[in-house]
């Protein structure tokens, strides 16, 4: 637990979170100053950036944040935009709306300011906006995504990708790779791992008994055989297992129908086989409104929904709704972990 200042005889204080400001060259700078506008937000949210990139956002959009420098928890103040400022990029060396190596290069130095500030004790979790692949990989590092970074800085084996949105939760067997490979990686353990973290979440965000559907792979779940064996072989089994131990999963269901009726409230989370089955499908439905939270991590990480968006980065029009949504997240996981 950190001291923020709000600390008061008798009570604990609030709990800060790290945000990592993203890619200096897209949203996330714009949409961090904008939510700063949230009074809870300012209060318990410590930027991981630069805070000349920040100085140059508040300029171009008008707004008159109080920015300052922090080096350690202890000085975090509810009434200042804190930044833990890590200097990079200095201000000559990058410009808005384009993949630069060394926006990469300053994207990863945040992410993994912010981790090890968490895994320190320092911050009480992680809250990351958008990055850019390809400038990671100009900046030599090779990740395919945010999920990974955080799975290797932490240890941790078994991690899944789940995406909140309208309290229904998706988490995705397979992530960031290829429709062959993806296909290659559908197995019995690691459907039922995934089946298993879902549901642990949807308890910690606030659901009694949670209802899983595990949707299928093929068309028609495979209509029994007709259009691939992955459903019989590894989903169902997957299911039963998880039965087993006292889940409420049910399925395998059809890809294409399954999240119309859980939004219908049929259920209170889908495990999808496929990157783009589930995010078509929430994305689809908002794109504002939703979080990406990071699952069987040690420490806490949501994020926003949506990426860099370069093509409206410097425009103004960004909006910070789903920066806002994954900080009320990161609070209820803070709450139920701590047991209130």
């Amino acid at each position: 637990m950190v001291d923020n200042g709000l600390k008061n005889t008798g009570q604990r204080c609030r709990p800060v979170f790290a945000l990592s400001l993203g890619d200096p060259a897209g949203i996330g700078p714009e949409i961090a100053c904008k939510a700063m506008n949230n009074k809870e937000f300012m209060a318990e949210v410590a930027v991981v950036g630069a805070i000349d990139v920040l100085e140059i956002t508040a300029a171009r959009l008008e707004l008159r944040l109080p920015l300052v420098s922090v080096a350690r928890s202890a000085d975090f103040r509810p009434d200042q935009v804190n930044v833990c400022d890590c200097g990079i990029p200095q201000s000559e060396e990058w410009h808005t709306g384009a993949v630069q190596a060394v926006c990469g290069r300053a994207a990863y130095t945040y992410i993994d300011k912010a981790i090890a500030m968490a895994l320190a004790g320092e911050v009480d979790g992680v809250i990351t906006n958008p990055i850019n692949k390809e400038a990671l990989h100009a900046a030599g590092y090779n990740y395919p995504g945010h999920t990974e970074i955080f799975a290797e800085k932490t240890g941790t084996d078994k991690y899944s990708m789940l995406f909140l949105l309208n309290n229904i939760g998706v988490a995705h067997v397979t992530t960031h790779c290829s429709l062959r490979e993806a296909i290659e990686q559908i197995a019995t353990g690691r459907v039922l791992a995934t089946i298993r973290l879902l549901s642990d979440t949807m308890i910690r965000l606030g659901i009694t008994g949670p209802r899983i559907a595990v949707g299928g792979l093929n068309p028609h779940a495979g209509e029994n055989g007709l259009f691939g064996k992955e459903e019989i072989e590894h989903i169902r089994p997957a299911i039963a297992m998880a039965q087993a131990e006292g889940i409420d999963a049910s399925g395998p269901y059809p890809p294409d129908t399954v999240f119309m009726r859980a939004f219908r409230g049929a259920f209170d989370g889908v495990v999808a086989m496929l990157h783009d089955h589930g995010f078509v499908a929430l994305k689809s439905m908002d794109f504002e409104h939703g979080v990406n939270i990071t699952v069987g991590l040690p420490i806490i990480r949501t994020s926003v929904g949506h990426g860099t968006a370069f093509d409206i980065a410097g425009t103004g029009k960004a909006s910070a709704e789903s920066l806002l949504s994954a900080f009320d997240a990161a609070r209820r996981l803070y709450r139920s972990d701590r047991g209130k």
